[in-house]
């Protein structure tokens, strides 16, 4: 081999080196791009979910707090009423007490019988009621709670 053929090998070889290099940085370049596009993605989805989960276990707190306070307003009406029911079997027992005839304690046992009826119907249709509603707020809430998540999550 002459001297000329040696050198024209050896810049074509550096030559080839060289564009092997542009292509393997391209790649590379390429790949980067990629993995940062990619990640970038990533991390936009865990943030979005990540909001989503904070205003949801905010929601659902909420919804607790408002249960509890049904529960102790429930506990509170049963406290009240039962007062009402010693205070009317107290007056019953007063009015039992000073009746002069057998007559006038059966007009008394009567009328308390039937208040005393009327009074527990009318609270148990009435914590009846604030359950329901309480119950169905509640509900409410969840359900657009979890479809307000669930929208973001698909968003995300």
């Amino acid at each position: 081999m002459t001297k000329k053929t040696e050198t024209t090998a050896k810049t074509a070889a550096s030559k080839a080196k060289a564009d092997d290099n542009k292509i393997t940085d391209r790649v590379a370049e390429g790949a980067r791009e990629f993995v940062m596009r990619s990640t970038s993605t990533a991390k936009e989805r865990a943030d979005g979910v990540y909001e989503t989960t904070q205003k949801y276990n905010a929601e659902l707190e909420n919804m607790l707090v408002k249960a509890a306070k049904g529960y102790t307003n429930i506990l509170g009406n049963i406290a009240e009423a039962a007062f009402v029911n010693v205070n009317r079997g107290i007056n019953a027992a007063e009015k039992l007490a000073a009746s002069k005839s057998l007559s006038e304690a059966m007009q008394v046992q009567n009328e308390y019988v039937r208040e005393q009826s009327t009074c527990s119907l009318n609270n148990a249709r009435a914590a009846a009621e604030y359950v329901r509603e309480v119950v169905a707020e509640g509900s409410e809430n969840m359900r657009e709670t979890a479809t307000k998540m669930w929208k973001s999550d698909k968003a995300a």
